[in-house]
């Protein structure tokens, strides 16, 4: 399974993301623009047969803009986190600079992106060991 960026920075561990944006504070210049705040945000959703959009309901965001060198960047995150929105609006704002990805941030992107996946695998693994197997019983 193939996760998007923005998906892997919600998700990753927090501890060496702050690290990551800690080590890229030191060679940018960071300007907080808007601090962390909490806010409910709208969650769109798609109905299958009509095909018609509609609001599913809120959910609990936190989010954070900043400048990074002059530029733009926004984070927004799942739940009551301000130090990941503030890291993702640092990323944000570096990954859209017109310089892409640099390798530092793709490593750390692309790791983060392996732990996850195997993360999932295993949890996935465990639901199965879970599930009766009713042709095996009958046999018994």
């Amino acid at each position: 399974m193939k996760y998007d960026d923005d998906y892997v920075l919600g998700e990753c561990e927090l501890k060496p993301l702050e690290d990551l944006v800690a080590g890229l504070e030191k060679k940018y210049d960071v300007t907080l623009v808007k601090k962390p705040s909490v806010c409910l945000t709208m969650i769109r959703a798609e109905d299958s047969l009509e095909k018609q959009e509609f609001y599913l309901g809120e959910a609990l965001t936190t989010e954070c803009e900043v400048a990074v060198e002059g530029l733009p960047g926004y984070g927004i995150c799942l739940g009551e986190e301000p130090v990941r929105s503030y890291c993702i609006a640092v990323l944000d704002a570096l990954i859209h600079s017109g310089h892409g990805i640099t390798p530092e941030i793709g490593q750390f992107i692309e790791n983060h992106r392996k732990l996850i996946v195997s993360k999932e695998i295993e949890e996935f693994n465990l639901v199965l060991r879970t599930q009766v197997d009713f042709k095996f019983m009958e046999q018994e």
